[in-house]
C-alpha cells in the first residue's frame, strides 16, 4: 500500500510556510482612528438580509428587510406594522429613509407615504408635505441638518422642518435602471450634486443656479456612491477607483494605494469626516483631503474584521459621526475610537521584559521579539513553549518561568535552560508549573507553582519548597499566582486567596473566613493591599484583613473578573474580563472592544511598564495594547441619549392585552383606565451598542434609591392601585458619572368605583345605616316582645282571669245550693273550666313561632269549627290550600285566628244557620280569609246586666293592625266576613307588624 504521509521534506516545507503566514499576522499596527460593532446579526436568527438602515431624530433604528420596514430600539426588533397598530396604507417597502425633522420617508409600489413620528400618523390633506405623498422617490439624502428628496417627476426638493423648497428639475425620463450600493445624491453647504440618467447635475445653493454635465461614456453605469468635497464632488466607481469633477471636468485618480481591477464594494468603501475623505480598503485605513486635489495625509492599518468587509454590502448610511453598514449578514456600525490604542497583534500574550532595546512577548508557543522601530516577529530560534512571567534580573539577563518546565533564562536575547536539581531528601511534590518569579537574595529566587512556593538555587540549581518551622510547607497544594518579596516578608496570592509569612509565622490575610477566593495579582499602595481577584473584582484591604473594600461592577468597575494591575503614579490600571479599567483617586474609567481596544479579555501576568519610555504594554487574548498612561487618566467627551420608552403593554381584568406605541409614549404622563391590572414598560437603548452609558431606574414610592436596569430593559408594574406612580429613568455615562441625563414619567391610574370617595362614602352610609336599622330594628323587637308579654297577661287577666272568677263564684254558690240548683251549678262550673283551658289553649298556640305555618292554622281553625258548631248541627265546609307548609307571620297568624274565632262565635250566637262555609287562601302575596253561613243574624236586645258587644268592630280593628281589609255583611250566598292580607312578598323586613 503507498504510503500517504508527506515526508519530511514536505513537513519542512509547510512548516516554513506556516511560519511565514503566521508572520504576517503578528504585526505592530499603528491603529486607525475607527472601530466597529455588530448592531444586530438580523431581523432574527433566521432573517439575516439587510438592505436600508436609517435613524430617526429619536436615535431608533430603522431597517427594510424582505420589503418590510422594522424598527429596533436597543433592545427589540418590532415590525412597523405591529408599531403602526392599524392597517397600513400599503404592503411592500422598497426604499426609506428619516429626516432629521421626525419623517419617515416610505417608498412602495403605490408612491411616497410619509409617515410622521411626532403625531404617530400618516401625513394628509392640509400637510405642507401632502402635495408629495403618492409620487414615486428616485433617490434621498440625509445629513445632520438637511434632507434632499428627487422624485420621478424631475424634481429635486429641500426639505426643512415646517417647509419645501424646489431646487431644481431634472429629466426624469432618462435611463436609470439600478440602485447603488451608496449614494447618488450628495450635498454640502455649497453644492447639491445628483447623478440621473448620464447626467451629472449641480445646484449651487449661493446663487440657486443648476448646471448639467454628461458623464464619459460608460461611467454612469458602475457609479457606486458620489461624495462632495470642496470645489467638487469625488465619484467612486466600481472596480476602477475614484473620478473627481472639479466643476470643469472628470478627471482620474491614479493612486498607488488602490491596485488597479482589485476594488469590490464590498471590501472597500469611503466616507466624508469632517475636513477628510477616510478609505478603507483591505486592511488599510486612509485620510485623504477633502478637496479636488485628493492628497493623502495618513495611512495605517485598520481593526476591522476581512469578514465583514466582504460581505455583500447592501447599502450604508452616514448618522452624526458613525456609519450604518446594512449587509446580508446583519448591521454593523463604524464609528470613532475614544482612544487610538497601539496594538500588537501577537496571538494571546502572557509576560514580557524589554532587554537591549528590544521588548520579548511571552505566550503559547515561540518567543515573540519587536526590535525598536521594527516589525514584530516570531522568535523561532528559540524553543516553543508557554513563557508566562518574566523577572529582570540584570541588564543583559532575566528569568523565565515556564508553565511546565519551571524556569529559563533569556541572556542578550537568547533563551538558556535553567539547570534544576532536586535533592532526595525533599519529599513534598515538585510541580514545574510555575506562573511567577521573584527575586529573594542575590542567589535565591522563589517561584509561585502549582503546587506552592519553591526556593531556587541560581548557583547550584537546587529547588526547595519553602517551609516554616512552625507550619511546615505552608503553600502545599496551592495554586500561586503572584508574590512580593520585602524585608518584612512574603506576601502572594493563590487560589485561595491572600496570605503572608513573616517571622516564621503563615496566615491567611484575606479573605479572613474560610472562603476560598481566586486572588491573581496583588500590589500595595501607601497602607492599602489592592487585590485582583475572580468574583469580587478589585479588593482593597489593609495588612490585617480585617477592613475590606469590595470595589465591583456596581461600583462602576468593567467586570467582577481582574487579571492583572498596576500602579502608574498615582493611577492604577486594571485588565479585566471584559475591559480596561483605570482608577485615579474615587473615579473609575473603563475602556472597551467599541472604545478601540483590539480585544477586552485580558491575561494574567500579561503587564509591564517601560520606565524609559514611560509606555505601559496590557496583553490578553489578541497581543498587546501600549499607550501612555496619562492619556487615559481623564474621562472622554461623552454624549448619552435621552431616556425614551419604546413601548408599553397593558394588562386588562378582561385578561385582554393591549400594546401601545404611539407617540402618546413621547409625553411625561401616562393615563391608564381604571380596569388595568399590569403595566409592562419597554425603554429604548440607542447607541447601547457603543458601551457608552448605563441605565438606571426607580419607581416611587415603591423604591427609595435607583437601581441598574434589566437587560431587557423593562420594568414591570402589577396589582397597581390607584393614584400616582414615578418612574424616573437615569441615563449615565460609564466614564463619567457626573455626566446623566433623567426623565420621569408620571403613571396616573384611574381608581375604580370601589377606590372613589364616593363609593366610601355610600359605603359608610350603608354601614351606619344598616347598623342603625339593626338597632332600631331590635329595639322594635324588644318593645313588640314587652307589648306581646302585657297583651297575654292581659288577655289572661281578662278572659281566663274572668273565668277562673266565674268558677270561684260558681263554686261558692254551690255550697249553699241544693237539688236542681246544685247540679246547675256543677254544669257551669265545668263549662267555665272547659272555656278556660280552650282559652289557654288558644293563648299559648298563639305566641308559638313553632306554628307559624298555613296547615297549622287551618288545624286549628278546623278544631274551634268542631268544638262550637258540632254540637249546635251546623254543618261546616272548609276550602283550604293544599300547600299547606307555607309560612305566616306570627302576628297575621293569630290575629286572623281571634277574626276568625269571633266570627264562628258570632254564627253561634246570632245566626239561626245550619251550613258554615270557610275558605282559607295564601297565594304567596296574600292571604283571604272567608267566613260565610246562611243563616239570619239577629242582634240580641242589649240587657241591662251584660256588656254591649264588640265583635265587629274587634274584627275591624285587628285585621286594620296586621294591614288588611275587613269587610262583613249580606251576600247573594249568606252574610259574610272576609279579611284580605297582604304579605309583602320581597320585603317582608319591611312590614312594621312583623314583631307584633
Amino acid at each position: 500500500m503507498k504510503n500517504t504521509k508527506p515526508d519530511s521534506r514536505i513537513r519542512r516545507l509547510a512548516f516554513i510556510v506556516l511560519l511565514i503566514l503566521l508572520g504576517g499576522h503578528c504585526a505592530y499596527l499603528n491603529a486607525a482612528p475607527y472601530h466597529y460593532t455588530q448592531i444586530l446579526p438580523g431581523i432574527d436568527r433566521y432573517h439575516t438580509m439587510i438592505t436600508q438602515t436609517s435613524k430617526d431624530r429619536f436615535g431608533m433604528i430603522w431597517m427594510l428587510s424582505g420589503g418590510q420596514l422594522y424598527r429596533y430600539d436597543g433592545v427589540n426588533v418590532v415590525p412597523f406594522s405591529k408599531l403602526y397598530g392599524h392597517p397600513l396604507p400599503f404592503y411592500e417597502v422598497s426604499d426609506f429613509s428619516a429626516d432629521p425633522w421626525g419623517y419617515l420617508w416610505i417608498g412602495t409600489r403605490n408612491g411616497l407615504a410619509i409617515f410622521d413620528l411626532k403625531t404617530w400618523t400618516f401625513v394628509k390633506e392640509g400637510h405642507y408635505l401632502n402635495d408629495l405623498v403618492g409620487i414615486r422617490a428616485a433617490s434621498y439624502f440625509k445629513s445632520d441638518n438637511a434632507f434632499y428628496l428627487a422624485d420621478w417627476q424631475g424634481r429635486l426638493w429641500h426639505i426643512d422642518a415646517l417647509s419645501k423648497q424646489l431646487l431644481f428639475q431634472f429629466d426624469s425620463h432618462a435611463v436609470y435602471e439600478r440602485r447603488p450600493i451608496g449614494r447618488m445624491l450628495v450635498a454640502d453647504r455649497e453644492h447639491v450634486w445628483f447623478a440621473f440618467g448620464d447626467h451629472l447635475y449641480e445646484y449651487d445653493r449661493q446663487t440657486n443656479r443648476k448646471r448639467s454635465v454628461e458623464f464619459p461614456e460608460g461611467l454612469f453605469s458602475r457609479v457606486e456612491d458620489l461624495l462632495p468635497v470642496k470645489g467638487g464632488v469625488l465619484i467612486r466607481i466600481y472596480s476602477q477607483g475614484y473620478y473627481i469633477f472639479d466643476g470643469t471636468s472628470f478627471r482620474y485618480l491614479d493612486r498607488s494605494q488602490f491596485p488597479i481591477n482589485d476594488f469590490t464594494n464590498w471590501n472597500h468603501w469611503s466616507f466624508e469626516r469632517n475636513d477628510k475623505i477616510v478609505v478603507f480598503h483591505e486592511d488599510k485605513y486612509m485620510e485623504f483631503s477633502r478637496d479636488t486635489a485628493f492628497r493623502l495625509l495618513n495611512e495605517s492599518r485598520h481593526q476591522i474584521d476581512e469578514q465583514i468587509l466582504r460581505k455583500r454590502l447592501n447599502g450604508w448610511q452616514q448618522e452624526g459621526d458613525e456609519c450604518l453598514l446594512s449587509t446580508d449578514g446583519g448591521l454593523f456600525s463604524i464609528f470613532p475610537t475614544k482612544i487610538s490604542f497601539d496594538f500588537i497583534k501577537c496571538g494571546s500574550a502572557r509576560g514580557m521584559i524589554k532587554q537591549n532595546g528590544t521588548f520579548y512577548f511571552g505566550g503559547y508557543g515561540y518567543l515573540d521579539a519587536l526590535p525598536k522601530d521594527k516589525d514584530l516577529r516570531l522568535y523561532t530560534s528559540e524553543p516553543e513553549n508557554n513563557y508566562y512571567a518574566f523577572l529582570t534580573l540584570s541588564k543583559d539577563t532575566a528569568c523565565i518561568a515556564l508553565e511546565g518546565d519551571f524556569l529559563c533564562y533569556l541572556i542578550n536575547g537568547k533563551v538558556m535552560p535553567a539547570p534544576l536539581h532536586i535533592p532526595s531528601h525533599v519529599n513534598e511534590r515538585f510541580s514545574g508549573m510555575a506562573y511567577c518569579v521573584v527575586q529573594q537574595m542575590a542567589d535565591t529566587l522563589l517561584v509561585g507553582t502549582y503546587n506552592g512556593i519553591w526556593k531556587y538555587a541560581r548557583s547550584s540549581g537546587k529547588v526547595y519548597p519553602l517551609v516554616c518551622p512552625k507550619s511546615g510547607f505552608f503553600s502545599r497544594g496551592m495554586r500561586v499566582q503572584s508574590i512580593a518579596y520585602s524585608e518584612a516578608g512574603i506576601t502572594f496570592t493563590t487560589d485561595e486567596g491572600y496570605f503572608c509569612w513573616r517571622n516564621n509565622q503563615f496566615r491567611k490575610v484575606y479573605p479572613t473566613d474560610q472562603a476560598k477566593l481566586n486572588i491573581y495579582a496583588h500590589t500595595q499602595f501607601g497602607d492599602s493591599i489592592y487585590l485582583a481577584t475572580k468574583g469580587r473584582g478589585l479588593v482593597v484591604t489593609d495588612r490585617s484583613g480585617q477592613h475590606a473594600q469590595i470595589i465591583g461592577t456596581h461600583e462602576g468597575l468593567a467586570s467582577n473578573t481582574v487579571y492583572q494591575l498596576i500602579w502608574v503614579d498615582s493611577t492604577l490600571f486594571m485588565g479585566t474580563h471584559e475591559g480596561l479599567s483605570i482608577r485615579k483617586g474615587n473615579h473609575l474609567y473603563n475602556y472597551y472592544h467599541t472604545d478601540g481596544l483590539p480585544f477586552e479579555e485580558f491575561n494574567h501576568q500579561a503587564i509591564y511598564y517601560d520606565s524609559d519610555t514611560g509606555e505601559l504594554f496590557m496583553g490578553g487574548i489578541g497581543g498587546y495594547i501600549r499607550f501612555q498612561p496619562a492619556k487615559f487618566a481623564r474621562p472622554a467627551d461623552t454624549y448619552i441619549d435621552t431616556p425614551m420608552i419604546a413601548g408599553t403593554s397593558l394588562g386588562m381584568k378582561t385578561n385582554r392585552y393591549v400594546d401601545v406605541y404611539a407617540s402618546q409614549l413621547l409625553q411625561d404622563t401616562i393615563r391608564l383606565p381604571s380596569d388595568a391590572v399590569w403595566l409592562s414598560m419597554d425603554f429604548a437603548r440607542p447607541n447601547q451598542y457603543r458601551q457608552i452609558y448605563r441605565m438606571l431606574f426607580k419607581i416611587a414610592p415603591l423604591m427609595d434609591e435607583y437601581q441598574e436596569m434589566p437587560v431587557s430593559a423593562q420594568i414591570n408594574l402589577s396589582g397597581m392601585s390607584a393614584g400616582n406612580y414615578y418612574i424616573s429613568v437615569k441615563v449615565q455615562a460609564i466614564n463619567n458619572r457626573t455626566v446623566e441625563k433623567q426623565r420621569t414619567w408620571v403613571i396616573y391610574k384611574a381608581p375604580t368605583f370601589t377606590e372613589t370617595l364616593t363609593f366610601y362614602m355610600l359605603l359608610i352610609l350603608i354601614v351606619s345605616g344598616t347598623t342603625g336599622f339593626i338597632l332600631y330594628e331590635r329595639a322594635r323587637k324588644i318593645k313588640g316582645e314587652n307589648r306581646l308579654r302585657k297583651r297575654i297577661s292581659r288577655d289572661l287577666h281578662d278572659e281566663v282571669g274572668g273565668l277562673l272568677t266565674g268558677i270561684s263564684m260558681q263554686t261558692d254558690l254551690l255550697r249553699l245550693k241544693t237539688g236542681n240548683t246544685r247540679l246547675e251549678s256543677v254544669d257551669s262550673i265545668g263549662n267555665y273550666s272547659r272555656e278556660a283551658i280552650q282559652m289557654m289553649d288558644d293563648i299559648i298556640w298563639a305566641v308559638d313561632s313553632r306554628n307559624n305555618q298555613q296547615g297549622s292554622l287551618s288545624d286549628r281553625m278546623k278544631y274551634l269549627a268542631g268544638q262550637l258548631l258540632e254540637p249546635m248541627d251546623i254543618t261546616v265546609r272548609f276550602e283550604v290550600d293544599q300547600q299547606e307548609d307555607r309560612k305566616i307571620p306570627q302576628v297575621i297568624r293569630q290575629n286572623l285566628y281571634l277574626i276568625y274565632k269571633e266570627a264562628i262565635h258570632n254564627v253561634c250566637k246570632h245566626a239561626r244557620a245550619d251550613t258554615v262555609h270557610v275558605k282559607l287562601h295564601h297565594s304567596g302575596a296574600e292571604i283571604e280569609l272567608v267566613v260565610r253561613d246562611n243563616g239570619q243574624h239577629v242582634e240580641q236586645p242589649a240587657h241591662p246586666s251584660r256588656r254591649p258587644g264588640h265583635g265587629k268592630r274587634n274584627m275591624r280593628v285587628r285585621a286594620e293592625q296586621i294591614g288588611g281589609r275587613y269587610k262583613a255583611g249580606y251576600t247573594a250566598e249568606g252574610y259574610e266576613v272576609s279579611v284580605i292580607v297582604p304579605l309583602y312578598k320581597g320585603h317582608h323586613w319591611m312590614n312594621p307588624l312583623k314583631y307584633f
